[in-house]
């Protein structure tokens, strides 16, 4: 499994490059409802939060309580301090957080992070609550072929197909009494096109997994391909819309 060590510099551009801006997630926000069942005074647990764009959106647009956890301090640093957002140093395996004090668990992009996810779903089980959710936001082996970076890149799909798959995930967490309820794709979109994409790729190689796999000769056919779709697109005017789709998975 590959891993990023989250510096300042790489965490600072993993807010500039990576998070997805709040209008590009309507249906995430659409989707999750769906099986969060809010109500007042939920408190929702975000393992490896990252930079805090979930956490931020989680209480913008459910007004929930949000318990953070992140192993990197300088992810940490970037995660806005709001009054519903409490964070914590710390990871999926341990848990800086009593038995039973959470309605919901996310993890966004996270679970390939996590070295022994049979421990990590144990963990999970201890702090939520009898009947809560896992809600995972997750590219699987095998279900990436509409993720942007596969597009462009296709041999991420090599590293992708590294990470846990949809059966290796549901199994960790059945032995935690976990089954799954729900696997669906899901869109996000981003406003910025794909000449801002071209011109961030570098950035973005610094701060994603996938990408920092690549060869360098990998890499600079993939910005080729990037840089003939902006010419293409100037060339006729239209501008094509960047769109990325990543599996929303509920256990319960």
């Amino acid at each position: 499994m590959s891993r990023i060590r989250y510096d300042e510099q790489t965490a600072a551009a993993f807010k500039a490059v990576r998070e997805v801006p709040r209008d590009g997630l309507a249906e995430w926000r659409e989707a999750i409802a769906c099986h969060l069942r809010v109500s007042p005074g939920l408190t929702l647990l975000d393992i490896g939060a990252g930079t805090g764009a979930f956490a931020a959106a989680f209480s913008d647009w459910f007004g929930v309580d949000v318990l953070a956890v992140e192993p990197s301090a300088a992810m940490r640093d970037q995660i806005p301090r709001l009054p519903r957002i409490q964070v914590f140093d710390g990871s999926a395996s341990a848990l800086p957080l009593p038995d039973t004090s959470a309605d919901a668990a996310w993890l966004s992009l996270v679970i390939h992070h996590i070295p022994d996810l049979t421990i990590a779903a144990q963990e999970i089980r201890r702090v939520l609550r009898p009947g809560a959710p896992v809600l995972i936001r997750q590219g699987f082996p095998g279900r990436c072929d509409r993720v942007e970076l596969v597009r462009w890149f296709p041999e991420t799909a090599r590293t992708i197909a590294t990470y846990p798959s949809v059966e290796e995930t549901c199994q960790a967490f059945a032995a935690a009494g976990f089954h799954q309820e729900a696997l669906e794709p899901v869109r996000e979109t981003y406003p910025a096109s794909l000449a801002d994409f071209l011109g961030q790729v570098d950035t973005f190689r610094r701060a994603d997994t996938t990408m920092r796999n690549l060869t360098e000769e990998e890499f600079l056919r993939g910005k080729d391909r990037l840089r003939r779709a902006v010419q293409r697109a100037d060339g006729t005017g239209n501008q094509e819309s960047r769109t990325n789709w990543l599996d929303l998975l509920v256990l319960r």
